[in-house]
């Protein structure tokens, strides 16, 4: 059956963003420090594929639209008066409007097409286990020899944390075909390893406590399938050691050295550098501002370690309480229509809590991508006929 002319429009680009995605993964990098030709033409993809933009009618859009507006205009005006440096106000910007991904693709996904939720779902899991492996290339290679300065972020990525996650619990305890379940577990191996050679301490310990959840559960519901998985994992561990004993003490020791990579002296310094006078504490230092971390051995940088710390120093408490709002209604929103699919919110919301507290991981196409999939990831549910 031939498509209509909407059908095909709608249907164009979809694939642009998915041609944008399978770049993104192939050649570029969360955070580069030199955009070229590549990460222009994915913006480009990614801005055509958008618009005409057609917001969802959705609880969480009215929040989150006031938050972006905001942060598209009120720190642009604090940085400017400020007198930051140009290139820094739009970089930051740049970083910013990747937030707004929600609000541009959404339309691309409805729930219930399921070629358009599944091709969602592949370039998300494509995007992290990509990223693995150029990763792990990376380090595993001689000096020189496919070494990149932006090649290092790329296990930081949180779609990394969301492949290996979705993969590891959907094939632990949800995928009925066996051999569909092991190569799932298989294929998480990558971005797992991935985060071990990074000593991804939170998002690896967060994986960990959200498989053992889900063991327990299986435990009640499907003892049969629970004494395999324990059997399997009791096997591994023997074949793997000692390496297993390696890992913890390779966590153990980062802990010792740099224990929480100061996060507290790094709010406490940017607490400071915005709260001193109520201007900018209520609007923000703005974009294109710097501080001396903590976190980073007092360095000038351009952002902090946590998205609502690095809001809150440069959009103001307006901002921070409306990122709030906009991020609270998102993943109220995502829990309403993935509470029969916890393996898919669960690996939603793993990679985003570390980005919200933790990680510096939020400045970047992969955490709109991410935002993206807890707003339209319904990949299990039904076609509407």
């Amino acid at each position: 059956m031939p498509l209509n002319a909407h059908d095909a429009v709608m249907l164009t680009r979809k694939h642009a963003v998915f041609a944008a995605a399978a770049m993104y993964g192939l050649f570029s990098s969360p955070t580069p420090d030199a955009p070229g030709m590549t990460e222009y033409l994915i913006v480009a993809l990614i801005g055509f594929a958008g618009l005409p933009m057609r917001l969802p009618r959705e609880k969480w859009v009215l929040p989150y639209t006031v938050f972006i507006l905001y942060g598209l205009t009120v720190p642009f005006i604090m940085g400017a008066f400020a007198g930051h440096e140009g290139g820094g106000i739009l970089r930051d910007a740049v970083a910013f409007s990747a937030l707004a991904l929600p609000l541009l693709l959404t339309q691309l996904y409805p729930a219930g097409d399921r070629t358009a939720q599944r091709m969602l779902l592949l370039m998300l899991l494509g995007i992290g286990v990509l990223f693995s492996i150029r990763y792990l290339l990376s380090v595993a290679t001689p000096a020189g020899f496919l070494r990149d300065h932006d090649l290092l972020y790329l296990a930081n990525s949180p779609l990394v944390a969301f492949a290996g996650a979705w993969m590891l619990l959907q094939g632990s305890f949800t995928e009925t075909r066996p051999g569909r379940a092991a190569l799932m577990c298989l294929s998480s191996v990558i971005p797992v390893l991935a985060m071990i050679a990074m000593t991804q301490r939170a998002t690896v310990m967060l994986l960990a406590c959200a498989w053992l959840a889900g063991f327990t559960v299986c435990v009640v519901r499907n003892p049969r399938r629970a004494l395999v998985l324990g059997l399997v994992l009791v096997i591994t561990g023997i074949l793997l050691a000692p390496w297993p004993g390696y890992v913890a003490q390779s966590f153990a020791d980062k802990t010792m050295a740099v224990g929480w990579n100061a996060r507290g002296a790094e709010l406490g310094a940017l607490m400071n550098a915005s709260m001193g006078n109520p201007l900018t504490a209520i609007f923000g230092s703005g974009w294109g501002s710097m501080l001396k971390s903590p976190a980073v051995g007092d360095l000038w940088v351009r952002f902090s370690h946590a998205l609502f710390t690095s809001l809150l120093w440069k959009t103001g408490w307006v901002g921070f309480i409306l990122s709030i709002a906009a991020m609270g209604t998102l993943v109220a929103a995502a829990f309403r229509r993935l509470r029969h699919d916890m393996v898919t919110f669960t690996a939603l919301i793993l990679p985003l809590l570390p980005a919200l507290f933790l990680y510096g991981s939020y400045k970047s196409l992969c955490f709109g991508l991410l935002l993206l999939g807890l707003a339209a990831l319904q990949w299990t549910k039904p076609a509407q006929g």
